[in-house]
């Protein structure tokens, strides 16, 4: 069925929103996305129509509700061990190569973790290669744009169907079995938690972050935005690995053309110089 202009201009207010807050670029063909996505939304506040909604949004819409619109329609597809060469690399080289000798403390950052299942990744891979009762002291900076993965996140309660990339052996080791209610759940043990600071951020944003990271992974995200955001994010991204410190980006991902000021070691993996 054909739009009216009025129906189009609707959607062009909800794209464009999307883009102001987080540099996601949502295509025309993404109408029927956000009708559904919104759809919890529209029902919250009573609106029969996307665009009783959206005339909601343009004259009352809190910061809060935005933020809700952002949540709704940014994906945060993910899963445990996803992209398992970049975890593979980060404890055969990219740790090793980075720290100095004798330094057995560091961090990583994960910068777009959706639901927590990229930094419980990290966090798996780091308590079996550098055991912490072996006095290997680093911590993990989780952050998100949306505030309702985040929510997921620090819950680390997961169906045991997302496990199936998960060996037996850490499955012990880092999940604890849920029972009477939560049967056929799974919870991430505290001595992986613990580890994992959760923040909202916006990339694209003012960073509330002080520290300096071995590893950052920012993956599957920049293929959302357009060049000069990717070339943008990349360059606030470096400012805070160490020196010689990687970029993991997801595989899909690349940073050819882009004045970045990072090697490319191999497809998605990218060192400061």
């Amino acid at each position: 069925m054909r739009q009216s202009r009025e129906e189009i201009e609707d959607y062009d207010f909800i794209i464009n929103l999307v883009y102001e807050r987080a540099r996601i670029r949502l295509n025309d063909g993404k109408h029927q996305l956000i009708k559904a996505r919104l759809g919890k939304r529209m029902r919250h506040h009573g609106h029969q129509t996307l665009a009783e909604y959206i005339n909601f949004l343009k004259n009352s819409g809190t910061e809060e509700e935005i933020t809700h619109v952002v949540d709704a329609l940014t994906t945060n597809f993910t899963h445990f061990l996803r992209e398992k060469d970049h975890f593979d690399f980060l404890v055969q080289t990219g740790i090793p190569k980075t720290l100095e000798s004798g330094q057995r403390r560091f961090s990583v950052w994960s910068a777009a973790c959706a639901t927590g299942e990229e930094p419980y990744s990290i966090g798996f891979y780091l308590s079996h290669h550098f055991p912490p009762e072996q006095n290997w002291d680093w911590k993990i900076l989780a952050t998100d744009i949306s505030t309702k993965a985040l929510g997921k996140a620090q819950e680390a309660i997961y169906p045991e169907d997302r496990l199936e990339a998960v060996p037996p052996e850490w499955r012990r080791n880092y999940f604890q079995k849920g029972f009477g209610k939560w049967l056929g759940n799974y919870r991430i043990k505290d001595s992986i938690r613990a580890r994992i600071t959760f923040r909202n951020l916006n990339l694209l944003g003012q960073y509330d972050v002080n520290e300096q990271f071995t590893v950052i992974f920012c993956r599957n995200v920049m293929i959302y935005f357009d060049r000069p955001t990717q070339e943008e994010l990349v360059k606030k991204l470096s400012r805070f690995l160490v020196p010689k410190g990687y970029l993991l980006i997801g595989h899909s991902e690349s940073l050819t053309g882009l004045n970045t000021g990072l090697k490319c070691l191999r497809p998605s993996v990218y060192q400061k110089e």
